[in-house]
């Protein structure tokens, strides 16, 4: 129903009014014991976010709001949750939750600066009306690709279960949310068609956790019936057999103000003491799916009619005048109190608009900061308790390794051994971090409790063993095996990042990254920017990639598209090729506070040369870190040829600089190390210094590594400085191909290599 119309008709309300009114302060059995004062609020909360959507609505009519969205219809479900959860359980809805919102505490000048995308709002103006996030309020960022909040919530939800504390350290002091916290998730019936939100509701039964899905049912995702995904248009269908795990599934009216406050007090209650909640509420659309929308062109004429008078706030008016509790006058009062306020923000914000620059946001992208990854690992380091040297010999004792030094007066190892160990130094120096994701764990199932059986077996730790003894160490509460879901891995991994953890999830293969691509991309990449820098991710994203895998690669195990994952803004990407590297670069990950993709080559993992070229290094002392965007070159007096390279093309491209040698032909190699950022200088330097340029990677030419090298030296002063075309070697535009050959067809190799430094350099 259009709001002024409904407020006419409450202010001409010709009903019958009882003589006698409530005490403000009197308990309502039949309102699930909320009193007079709270249901006025309530209701103020509620024309507070119709009076906000109306003005949205005119400000996008003035041209001052590019974009509007409603929450018509879904006011009053909003304040039952709000009314009926503490202020610091967590909240991740979506864009029709403003009642809310505005419930829990938000202002009229949060939601006018939002509506007009001011650069001072919370969220910094990077988002759409109806896609806040305020920290201080429990709230956190939300996004339009709706049905992938679920598995974050789904995550946070477990995150808070864990029991491994949280330290005063930690980016969130010893947690965002307490134990006894219920994490309320909010959704459209059309978005749990999307698979994101049936693995958390799965996730949500298998881990018995503390969460209420409040489905908020209109019938119609934009103009698709619910008829048409769910039988019966019930979305809680499909999780009808979890009710054996203890999985609640209510059914609400949430047009009935008695209805809705008694099915949010019994979610509430039935989340914080036994397990997870999952609710279809039957809610209206008072105005169409979005501005773009037009709901008279394919709904029912009879069913348009039962969505306006139905209406949440003119059933709840109705009812809260006729038990006595307000009369028609006093909402008139509260409207008209709020038509002036909301008419004075909006004009205020308006008229004071400051708009975005490029520069601004940028600077919101991510916030890596080298020299704040080097406070914040200085800070873990004075802060940890323990005897580093001692605790190097009693894991030593226990078997995990075969020296009792310090990594770093080891001596020179492969790059497994030198991730395994600076992942042990990381987790004893604090509970703040922890590893999951498929099979990184020693043992599983009943092994976990079997620790005299787990004496006599080696254990697994990762199908590489990279992360071997870990759990064994520290705990199945820190180092655990998840399902073989890759979303749900990196949902999980952001619900530790909300509560305040430094999580290292591992998906096994880069090639299986793809089933969490919009998790990765849509929002964990996107929190810090979308928050306006109120929300960070600051996890380590640990994959395998590339091939040379002797033949056992192939399509699926071969990957080394970096390319694909350099395009996501706000995602950093570490690709090691040492040990040394590998150490230095892997602590400054997990000290930054941004989301880093951190590349492990499998060929390089226990490699201790390359065709006779030595690859083996000591490690870093404890305390050096290596910053990202700064390249390590080698041979920097050769000038006849420069290869620009990363991961394990640059061990090959070191034994083409051997061969080229001995022909007379110096080269000059720069290791990346990092390709998101990468570093410019070096790259154009290479080119102005040696003339002739060939960049080698894993990655394809289309949409690859090399290209955005290239373009690199092409687009500035490097390009004058060329005494011939920059030459690409990659691999081909295929999937690497099974067997002991497919690697050679596929792939850059020491021959093609040199091959290529050959015609650089003879013919130019």
């Amino acid at each position: 129903m259009e709001v002024l119309t409904l407020i006419d008709k409450i202010k001409n309300y010709d009903g019958k009014v009882p003589a006698k009114k409530h005490r403000d302060n009197e308990p309502l059995e039949a309102y699930s014991g909320k009193t007079p004062a709270e249901l006025k609020q309530m209701l103020r909360s509620m024309l507070t976010a119709r009076r906000v959507e109306r003005e949205e609505k005119l400000l996008l009519r003035k041209g001052y709001n590019r974009f509007f969205i409603g929450c018509g219809g879904k006011e009053l479900m909003d304040v039952a949750f709000a009314s009926n959860l503490r202020a610091n359980d967590p909240f991740l809805g979506y864009y029709r939750n403003k009642a809310f919102d505005i419930h829990r505490g938000s202002t009229l000048w949060d939601k006018m600066l939002e509506a007009i995308g001011d650069s001072r709002a919370r969220n910094k103006g990077q988002q759409i009306p109806a896609h806040p996030g305020y920290p201080d309020m429990a709230i956190l960022p939300q996004a339009s690709p709706t049905g992938s909040h679920a598995i974050e919530a789904a995550g946070l939800a477990d995150a808070i279960k864990n029991p491994t504390p949280i330290s005063q350290l930690a980016p969130i002091p010893g947690g965002a949310y307490p134990a006894d916290a219920v994490t309320l998730c909010c959704i459209g019936e059309g978005s749990t068609s999307e698979a994101e939100f049936g693995r958390a509701v799965f996730y949500s039964a298998f881990y018995n956790s503390h969460i209420i899905y409040g489905i908020y049912n209109c019938g119609w995702a934009i103009s698709v019936s619910v008829e048409e995904q769910f039988p019966e248009g019930d979305p809680t269908t499909p999780f009808e057999g979890f009710q054996r795990f203890g999985l609640k599934i209510m059914h609400v009216d949430g047009t009935d103000i008695k209805s809705a406050l008694a099915g949010a007090a019994e979610a509430a209650e039935y989340a914080r003491t036994k397990g997870p909640v999952l609710m279809n509420i039957r809610v209206t659309r008072e105005g169409s799916h979005s501005g773009s929308d037009d709901q008279s062109f394919y709904m029912d004429p009879v069913e348009q009619d039962w969505h306006t008078y139905n209406d949440c706030i003119l059933k709840s008016c109705n009812a809260l005048i006729e038990d006595g509790i307000i009369s028609p006058k006093e909402i008139g009062a509260i409207w008209d109190e709020l038509d002036r306020e909301i008419t004075e923000t909006s004009a205020k914000a308006v008229s004071t608009f400051v708009p975005k620059t490029q520069e601004f946001v940028e600077s919101l992208v991510h916030n890596y900061d080298f020299d704040a990854a080097k406070a914040t690992w200085k800070k873990y380091r004075d802060g940890a308790k323990h005897d580093r040297a001692a605790k190097f010999k009693e894991y030593h004792d226990k078997g995990y390794f075969t020296s009792a030094e310090l990594p770093e007066n080891v001596g020179p190892m492969t790059m497994r051994f030198a991730i395994n160990y600076t992942l042990f130094d990381i987790f004893t120096m604090t509970e703040d971090v922890l590893m999951f994701g498929e099979d990184v764990a020693d043992f599983s199932g009943h092994m976990i409790e079997e620790k005299e059986k787990q004496l006599k077996l080696k254990g697994k730790g990762g199908v590489f063993l990279v992360s071997k003894n870990l759990q064994r160490e520290f705990g199945n509460a820190r180092c655990f095996n998840s399902p073989l879901d890759e979303v749900g891995i990196l949902g999980r991994a952001a619900g530790h990042c909300y509560q305040g953890r430094r999580p290292m999830p591992e998906i096994q293969f880069l090639d299986y990254m793809s089933p969490a691509y919009q998790m990765l991309k849509d929002k964990i990449a996107t929190t810090y920017q979308r928050s306006g820098g109120l929300f960070s991710m600051p996890m380590v994203i640990r994959t395998t990639y590339g091939g040379y895998k002797q033949g056992a690669g192939a399509h699926w195990h071969s990957e080394g598209n970096l390319g694909t994952w350099m395009n996501i803004p706000g995602l950093l990407i570490a690709v090691p090729s040492n040990a040394y590297d590998a150490a230095g670069l892997l602590k400054t990950a997990w000290a930054t506070d941004t989301p880093v993709l951190f590349c492990e080559s499998v060929a390089l993992y226990n490699r201790r040369d390359w065709e006779g070229v030595p690859m083996e290094s000591k490690l870093p002392d404890i305390d050096e870190l290596i910053p990202f965007g700064v390249a390590k070159t080698y041979h920097e007096d050769a000038t006849d040829v420069g290869i620009i390279t990363y991961g394990a093309t640059f061990q090959m491209c070191r034994k083409a600089a051997e061969i080229l040698r001995e022909k007379g032909v110096h080269v000059r190699i720069v290791d990346l190390r990092t390709v998101k950022p990468m570093d410019e200088e070096a790259i154009v330097r290479t080119a102005k210094d040696c003339g002739k340029v060939l960049i080698v990677t894993e990655d394809r030419f289309y949409g690859g590594a090399a290209a955005t090298i290239a373009s690199i030296i092409t687009q500035g002063e490097g390009l004058f400085s060329l005494e011939a075309p920059v030459k690409l070697l990659t691999a081909i535009d295929a999937r690497v191909a099974y067997g002991v050959d497919g690697d050679n067809a596929c792939l850059p190799t020491v021959e093609k290599i040199v091959t290529a430094v050959e015609e650089l350099h003879d013919n130019y």
